[in-house]
């Protein structure tokens, strides 16, 4: 608008530095809703936002609110945003897990005699088949004594009530 001073030089090189648009530039008004100041015969626009270029669209407008009060010289500048609200994420389905808080003293007692009655633990020269054997038993028999869960959230905190119970 007008003229290019040094201020006006160096907001243009700072918005292309940074990657910025300046938002008074989007809208085409007429020159009294684009002069931020005046004095006497001088307008002059000093007022500038600057927003992300990917953000851009997200503003809707942007203009000069003229003064009521005689006495100052600066002018409001306003601009309008529209901002989506997030949408919450949906409770995701975790995996099955054993149910170790059904492990109680007559749960490991019936665990134990299942494990010591179904494996077969004789040895074995490869040492990891031994250990593959073994963990499949013990894994098979803990799901049937102290079942599986169907693998819900897990009750942990969620977003944004911060883990309060209504």
């Amino acid at each position: 608008m007008g003229e290019r001073n040094n201020g006006g030089v160096a907001i243009l090189d700072f918005a292309v530095a940074f990657d910025l648009t300046i938002v008074n530039s989007l809208f085409k008004k007429k020159e009294n809703h684009l002069m931020t100041f005046r004095s006497g015969n001088s307008k002059t626009q000093i007022d500038y936002f600057l927003i992300r270029k990917n953000h851009k669209r997200m503003c809707k407008h942007c203009k000069v609110i003229p003064s009521e009060f005689w006495g100052t010289q600066h002018r409001l500048l306003v601009m309008d945003l529209g901002i989506k609200g997030f949408k919450a994420k949906k409770r995701s389905i975790g995996d099955a897990r054993v149910r170790w808080w059904n492990l109680t003293r007559e749960n490991a007692i019936k665990l134990s005699e299942k494990i010591k009655s179904e494996a077969s633990w004789k040895l074995v020269e490869a040492a990891d088949t031994m250990w593959e054997e073994m963990t499949q038993y013990i894994r098979r028999s803990t799901k049937e004594v102290l079942r599986i869960s169907r693998g819900g959230g897990g009750g942990g905190r969620s977003g944004l009530d911060g883990g309060m119970k209504r």
